[in-house]
């Protein structure tokens, strides 16, 4: 019925799943993908799997079922970009989060990374479409190959799979041949294709925005990031976000009073806390626990055996006040 000689999962996903959902008006259908990369938030240690259910977690759309992380009192309690980070660099391939962490990159720029496994999946789209009002770049640093151009001219347009709100401010950082030529990189051989191949690539090229020189050169010859030193590639980051202007954030006047309140209230509190210490550790240890503790204790496991027993131990000392709940 299709006229395929065979069929296998990547062809009923990406094309006939979605081919049906069109002509059957499955607006209402509601598809999750697997996740294909990572996004990871500069400071707060908090990484996003980019599958359409983390991502849906992460802006707030679905509930989280991962443990609420406790805020460190040196960190403004944010959510997502806002306050956090202004700049996005999207890597096209995994693996380079040890270097990036090693050299403290995002630290030191309040920059958040994305990478993928190839082409940018619905989840990383939505995620990036969803955090375009509050970043001012979204660097893209990909393979000097006809894939990595595909993938930055992609990356922000609207497809089939994803139609975009907003539009995402994509900074094409490289490789490009100029960058390839400055630092004499390592080049490898492209294989051999037909003469009508070539133009259908050559054309793909071109749309997503590569220079003749670049075509002529990419039709025997590829350059990978890997090509470039660990020392290279973080200079080489540095280097482009220098020239997009990404720089340290620093949030608006009425944030920095806020959380330099939060701040002047914990010490406060500790102040007043240690003046008292003793008479708290004198009525702590005063302090008589119910005859029945124990039998108390396995009450609140039989109704909630989803507790571990030392938050069944702090529900029954510190009950919850319905106002808690609100």
């Amino acid at each position: 019925m299709t006229g395929e000689v065979e069929l296998n999962d990547s062809y009923f996903t990406q094309v006939l799943l979605i081919d049906y959902m069109e002509w059957h008006d499955c607006d209402t259908w509601d598809i999750t993908w697997d996740a294909r990369g990572h996004f990871l938030e500069p400071h707060t240690t908090i990484e996003t799997a980019l599958g359409t259910l983390e991502v849906r977690q992460y802006l707030g759309e679905r509930p989280s079922f991962e443990p609420k992380r406790r805020d460190s009192l040196l960190l403004f309690p944010t959510v997502g970009a806002r306050n956090r980070f202004r700049n996005i660099l999207f890597i096209e391939k995994e693996g380079f989060h040890p270097l990036i962490e090693a050299a403290h990159l995002q630290e030191r720029f309040d920059v958040a990374v994305m990478s993928t496994k190839g082409m940018s999946v619905t989840a990383a789209r939505k995620l990036l479409d969803e955090l375009t009002p509050f970043v001012d770049n979204i660097l893209v640093l990909h393979d000097f190959d006809r894939s990595g151009f595909s993938i930055c001219g992609t990356l922000g347009t609207s497809s089939r799979r994803y139609r975009f709100k907003n539009k995402p401010p994509i900074r094409d950082i490289g490789l490009r041949l100029t960058d390839v030529v400055e630092m004499d990189l390592q080049s490898e051989p492209v294989p051999s294709v037909t003469y009508t191949e070539w133009l259908q690539r050559a054309d793909t090229l071109r749309r997503h925005g590569a220079t003749p020189e670049e075509i002529d050169f990419l039709q025997n010859e590829r350059v990978e990031i890997n090509a470039m030193t660990s020392r290279q590639i973080i200079d080489f980051i540095e280097k482009k976000f220098a020239e997009h202007g990404v720089k340290k954030l620093i949030p608006d006047d009425e944030t920095l009073d806020q959380h330099a309140r939060r701040v002047i209230k914990d010490r406060l509190t500790k102040e007043i806390l240690d003046t008292f210490i003793n008479d708290i550790q004198q009525d702590t240890d005063a302090t008589v626990l119910p005859e029945d503790f124990r039998q108390q204790v396995d009450c609140v496991l039989e109704e909630h055996p989803e507790l571990p027993w030392d938050a069944a131990v702090a529900l029954i000392l510190n009950p919850v006040k319905e106002s808690d709940t609100e």
